[in-house]
């Protein structure tokens, strides 16, 4: 009888079947090899011996940039083979995507959907990311956990539970620097008890591993921490120094500056100016300046005001987390997972308007948003798609511009307009 049950469960589940059965197949591939994971453990172990573990080059090249307590938190997986050490880390990786697109719908009033066009929904939003998605795996990389405790922060903190929402965010902070602007925005939206739990648990997630290396030495790493990611460093004003780099300070250095570049730059022209590095500094700052306050546009709102309801508050969310790859320098094609909330709300948006009792846009509107949503696509997947031609997507950031061809159609897809 419990062999039948389970044969009816698995026929009327099958495709949710071979879609974990397929995911696990392929946590089991990704979870050979080194991979960045192999750097947070080395890292770990170092941490341990007393060593500076922010000068030291792991693989050969590469720099370990995220807190001492991350060091701490994954310091038992230096128990078992590295294999089943990436194969937990990619596990709850699978896991904390799972439980991004369930936060993610819940802030969406996906009941106007039919149950066809929820399946189209879903579906088109992880076509759209997949290759994002796939780089962190691949990598074994930080970009999904991070996303998520930012969600699952904001998730508790408009579900009342107000401190442990702000923990989970201020540990993402402390982890790795880029949910910093999540700080300001709570500021003018009048949440100032959340900043102020914020704060105190970035304060907190710093402070914690004082308990297993001692003060000094933990001073010591904070301080060598900082002289690595200080966004104000010379070296990441021309943000070139890896063929693989993309954001505004890439994008603008490669673009404003002539000959800038690394061994793996092709011999292609791709600046249309050549100015000096103040002046590259001054403009960089601007237009990060301008990213930043266009947050403004999408809040509509005065300050010290809450949001009128939970779709405004995503499509002000959906716009902040895309933004923030941008506006830091040194980041990897992984860290572009954050645009997946904006991904999301556009697909939606468009399913919505699309197929409204009342269409909200021409035959020739909607054809036109399709085509650029397709040019997106294919500027966030190239990689994969064709991967022959790598070098060429690299070299002129088409992943830079596909993100900020996003934000254009985020401005059209005003959440009152469903």
């Amino acid at each position: 009888m419990k062999n039948l049950t389970m044969i009816d469960f698995l026929k009327r589940n099958k495709v949710e079947f071979f879609i974990g059965f397929t995911l696990l197949i392929l946590l089991l591939i990704e979870s050979r090899g080194r991979g960045d994971f192999q750097i947070f453990l080395d890292a770990s172990r170092d941490l341990f011996e007393g060593k500076n573990i922010y000068k030291i080059q792991y693989n050969e090249w590469y720099y370990y940039y995220y807190d001492t307590l991350f060091a701490l938190i994954i310091s038992p997986l230096q128990l078992i083979p590295l294999f089943w050490a990436k194969f937990i880390w990619l596990l709850f990786n699978l896991l904390f995507t799972f439980r991004i697109w369930k936060i993610i719908l819940s802030y969406l009033p996906i009941d106007i959907l039919t149950i066809k066009q929820k399946r189209i929904h879903t579906i088109i939003s992880f076509i759209i990311i997949l290759m994002l998605w796939h780089k962190n795996i691949h990598l074994s990389q930080m970009t999904i956990f991070i996303l998520y405790l930012c969600l699952e922060g904001l998730n508790l903190i408009y579900n009342k539970k107000l401190f442990l929402g702000s923990f989970l965010i201020g540990m993402g902070i402390s982890i790795k620097i880029l949910p910093l602007v999540l700080i300001p925005y709570f500021l003018y939206r009048g949440n100032f008890k959340v900043t102020l739990y914020i704060l105190l648990s970035i304060i907190l997630a710093l402070g914690i591993p004082v308990i297993f290396i001692g003060y000094d030495y933990s001073l010591f790493l904070l301080q060598e921490r900082w002289s690595s990611i200080n966004p104000l460093n010379q070296e990441h004003i021309i943000d070139v120094s890896e063929r693989s780099f993309h954001s505004l300070t890439t994008l603008l250095s490669i673009l404003l500056v002539d000959g800038v570049g690394n061994q793996y730059s092709l011999e292609l022209k791709r600046n249309f100016a050549n100015v000096d590095i103040h002046t590259l500094k001054i403009i960089i700052n601007v237009v990060r300046s301008i990213f930043i306050i266009g947050t403004l546009y999408f809040i509509h709102s005065l300050p010290f005001k809450k949001a009128q309801n939970k779709l405004q508050i995503f499509y002000e969310l959906s716009y902040i987390f895309l933004i923030i790859p941008l506006i830091f320098p040194h980041q990897q094609h992984y860290a572009f997972f954050f645009v997946f909330p904006a991904i999301s709300y556009l697909v939606f948006y468009f399913i919505a308007a699309f197929y409204s009792k009342e269409p909200k846009y021409s035959r020739f509107q909607r054809y036109s948003f399709i085509i650029i949503f397709i040019i997106i696509y294919f500027l966030l997947n190239s990689n994969q798609i064709l991967g022959t031609f790598n070098n060429i997507y690299d070299h002129f950031k088409t992943l830079t511009f596909g993100v900020i061809l996003l934000i254009p159609l985020l401005i059209i897809a005003k959440p009152n307009k469903i």
